[in-house]
């Protein structure tokens, strides 16, 4: 009898320690190079840890781990790939998972910890989770914000940037269009945000869509909204963010429906263009040599020529199977050069990848459209909103750009602003590099929100505070690039 006490009481034990690790976890992979974002969800069945892991940057979603073993500090688990088993071996401390990150060659650590206490909102709105049908392939999952006071209310429609984004935008831990989607209900504004097509609990096949097949996605949002309840049709805007304004010009294009566009760090020139300035750039912030980007210039140059014609595809594999083989031979070490096993295969399946993505439908649509083709088009009036770190969306390319043709055209419902601490996500950086994302507080730079909210409403734009308050040099000398 004593041995079944002892027995029971070290069951209890066990599943009392599970308790500690069981739920979701937000964090990172670090890398020399730069840091992925993931979280991970532990679940404890009856007789095993089970756990599933989202990499959002990889539009990977429950993927299922491996090997989960939690033997409290210590917590191991691992992920089936094609090419190696990636495995994370860590321990839990001070309410934070942290170990190291090995996949083959690549060497590194990673972080977990409790995603901040979700506050759950007062009684001035509430979601309603919402089905969209675009196509008979076509079903659009989302969540419709709308705040509880009587009457019609102004709506805005989310839109996303390239890659397979959930309606959250979740890009290393920070929820962009949840952060947003909550601020603007909170004053007032409907908010209707989806999880892009073949993502998360909507449909449709990605492979073969392009921008133009997104858009098509938020007309048929728009389409739904004219449907609803609460909603004043006649005050139907779209916020679109990097690609996603790209995507916003194309719906509200000769659209008499959209009566406000706000374009987060979006583009204004052709793709070939925004790339080529998005190269050098991302490629200063990580530090690179002159050498270097003279040298990933011309490959690029090489595989947008590529992807236009499909021509001399064995010079460029060649070039690519050259570079390659130079970098594994300068950044790793013995070591890590055996682990890739037969060097000849893991280089053909890196250069085949890099060929694969060129040729796809949505590059090869992205070169070559022209976003001033259809924001010429657009009578809805226009706030554009670039951050001066961005690497992505180049503001001092982009900015004037789209300044210049609205003048040409004589538009004048539009403004446009330039926020000197902002990168990509509107996070206050120092660098603005990709590398930076998921080290810098899941938080917009304090002019951001408040601007959207009065844009959408009529009100005037307001100063940035941390600016204005003398932390930027161009702001106390009266230069501050807002430029209109």
């Amino acid at each position: 009898m004593r041995r079944t006490i002892i027995g029971l009481m070290g069951l209890v034990v066990l599943a009392f320690a599970q308790t500690a690790i069981e739920g979701s976890w937000e964090g990172a992979i670090q890398l020399p190079s730069m840091d992925i974002g993931m979280s991970v969800n532990f679940e404890q069945s009856a007789d095993s840890l089970n756990a599933t892991i989202d990499i959002p940057m990889q539009g990977a979603y429950g993927l299922e781990l491996k090997n989960v073993k939690f033997d409290d500090p210590k917590v191991y688990f691992e992920l089936e790939t094609s090419m190696a088993a990636a495995v994370f071996d860590g321990k839990l401390e001070d309410g934070k998972i942290t170990g190291s990150f090995k996949q083959g060659p690549a060497k590194g650590e990673f972080y977990l910890q409790r995603p901040a206490e979700v506050i759950v909102p007062p009684l001035s709105y509430f979601d309603e989770e919402v089905s969209i049908e675009v196509t008979e392939d076509v079903t659009l999952a989302g969540t419709l914000s709308l705040p509880l006071k009587p009457g019609s209310h102004p709506v805005v429609i989310l839109i996303s940037g390239s890659g397979a984004q959930d309606r959250n935008e979740n890009v290393f831990g920070f929820k962009l269009f949840a952060t947003i989607a909550d601020h603007l209900t909170r004053q007032g504004i409907a908010v209707l945000r989806c999880d892009d097509r073949g993502v998360a609990g909507s449909t449709g096949d990605r492979e073969t869509a392009t921008s133009a097949d997104y858009a098509d996605d938020v007309l048929a949002q728009v389409a739904y909204l004219k449907t609803r309840s609460g909603i004043d049709t006649t005050r139907i805007g779209l916020l679109g963010h990097s690609e996603g304004a790209l995507i916003a010009g194309m719906v509200a294009a000769d659209n008499p429906d959209i009566e406000f566009v706000i374009l987060m760090a979006g583009t204004a020139l052709p793709g070939d263009t925004a790339l080529k300035a998005q190269l050098v750039r991302v490629l200063q912030a990580e530090g690179s040599s002159g050498k270097m980007i003279a040298e990933q210039r011309a490959l690029q140059a090489k595989l947008l020529d590529y992807a236009r014609t499909g021509k001399n595809e064995k010079r460029l594999r060649a070039d690519l199977q050259k570079i390659t083989r130079k970098y594994i031979k300068k950044e790793m070490s013995r070591e890590e050069r055996k682990a890739l096993g037969d060097l000849d295969v893991f280089v053909e399946k890196r250069v085949e990848g890099q060929l694969e993505v060129v040729q796809s439908p949505w590059y090869r649509f992205f070169l070559d459209y022209d976003p001033r083709d259809d924001l010429t088009k657009v009578d809805a009036r226009v706030l554009a909103f670039f951050g001066e770190k961005d690497v992505q969306a180049v503001a001092e390319v982009n900015a004037p750009a789209m300044d210049e043709f609205f003048t040409k055209i004589g538009k004048e419902n539009y403004a446009i602003r330039v926020c000197c601490k902002a990168n990509h996500l509107f996070q206050a950086a120092n660098t603005g590099a990709v590398s930076e994302y998921a080290r810098l507080p899941k938080e917009f730079v304090p002019c951001f929100l408040p601007n959207v909210t009065n844009f959408i409403l009529g009100l005037p734009q307001v100063p940035c505070p941390e600016c204005e308050g003398g932390g930027c040099e161009k702001a106390r000398i009266g230069k501050c690039p807002y430029s209109k």
